[in-house]
């Protein structure tokens, strides 16, 4: 079980993204170039719940990787992220039965001994928040599963890059995450989220679905689309997005500079506005699409 919640936690900090309009060309694949770089760097957008089986077939994707010296990730995953995120999951001086209405709770309980075959009791003490990620890593694991050897992207790459002697880095602290993800949302909102997600007509293996098929076609716009009928508000939407991708931007010139960097971040941290792809081309770097 503990495997589990932190494999799917990791879809929510990986994977959880959510865009504003978006006003750039579709794709997953980005070359950065001019405004005085020596060499070119790269902008991939990873897409947890599709594993490192797909960057394999794909020689533009490794050949990015290949040109890199740093690789640069939204997080450092290493043994330090673990305990931070098992503690933010954790409900204090409560429990999830107790904060729930009883009608969403009976729904809860009913899917998951539908689709994973054990009694939400058992995840009685985590947060709403970390329970909707318990249910994509159900559905994942039960409908998508990736091949027996793989692992998601994002750990693919810096387990790579490591192998390889080159330096991996990442672009925020696990402080930042859990602060974006869970922090800033308060009990109450994270009962209201839950409760759409679960009253939503759209089911988790539908909507999986669709999301699996637009990354495959680095349909960008899609994948907005979707995630744009999501209960966030635009304060809470500022901090999950906006000013992770600014503090990020601002980092990148200077490594840049310094050698070609591969950065590999959740694809739709690239898009919209305040996406990389936008926020770079607005510091004078030609962001150049490369389709595959």
């Amino acid at each position: 079980m503990k495997k589990l919640l932190f494999s799917s936690l990791l879809i929510l900090f990986l994977g959880s993204s959510f865009g504003q309009t978006d006003n750039t060309n579709n794709a997953i694949l980005w070359k950065v170039s001019g405004n005085g770089l020596s060499h070119p760097s790269y902008l991939f957008g990873t897409y947890h719940i599709i594993s490192s089986a797909f960057v394999d077939t794909v020689p533009a994707i490794m050949n990015a990787f290949n040109d890199a010296k740093l690789v640069a990730g939204e997080l450092l995953l290493d043994s330090t992220i673990q305990a931070p995120i098992m503690e933010a999951s954790v409900l204090r001086g409560t429990t999830l039965h107790e904060i729930l209405p009883d009608s969403v709770y009976q729904k809860a309980k009913g899917w998951f001994m539908d689709e994973a075959g054990f009694d939400i009791m058992g995840l009685d003490n985590l947060n709403p928040i970390t329970i909707m990620t318990v249910c994509m890593g159900v559905v994942q694991q039960k409908y998508f599963p990736n091949p027996e050897g793989t692992v998601e992207m994002d750990l693919y790459f810096q387990d790579r890059a490591k192998t390889e002697g080159k330096k991996v880095i990442g672009l925020e602290s696990i402080d930042v995450q859990v602060n974006a993800l869970f922090k800033q949302v308060s009990l109450e909102r994270q009962v209201e989220i839950m409760t759409q997600t679960f009253y939503d007509t759209l089911d988790m293996k539908e909507g999986i679905t669709i999301m699996n098929k637009a990354y495959l076609k680095q349909d960008l716009n899609k994948l907005q689309s979707l995630m744009y009928g999501t209960t966030y508000k635009p304060e809470e939407m500022k901090i999950l997005l906006d000013d992770r991708n600014i503090a990020w931007a601002a980092q990148l010139p200077a490594l840049m500079k310094k050698q070609p960097i591969f950065v590999a971040v959740g694809a739709l941290h690239l898009a919209g506005d305040t996406g990389l792809v936008k926020l770079l081309s607005e510091m004078g770097y030609e962001v150049t699409a490369i389709n595959f």
